[in-house]
């Protein structure tokens, strides 16, 4: 099986990316629409409140599914 590589987007970076505002993110993690370990992941593990890395992919794949509106800018790669 071929290794597909990950786009990882800061938080910033994802918002723009997908249209959405800081808060409609964490209204999402708030309501496990996106999860920690499968849609994001911290920066630093050791750090509880360390900043948060996005793969596109799977949060538009997630969001594409669940019927929420989405419109997906393109991000160079």
């Amino acid at each position: 099986m071929a290794n597909k590589s990950c786009t990882w987007l800061t938080t910033v970076e994802l918002c723009h990316a997908l249209s959405v505002s800081r808060s409609t993110l964490c209204r999402w993690q708030q309501r496990r629409v996106l999860r920690q370990g499968v849609h994001w992941v911290r920066k630093n593990p050791n750090a509880p409140q360390s900043n948060q890395l996005w793969n596109l992919e799977r949060c538009t794949q997630t969001l594409r599914g669940s019927g929420l509106p989405l419109e997906v800018q393109k991000y160079p790669a």
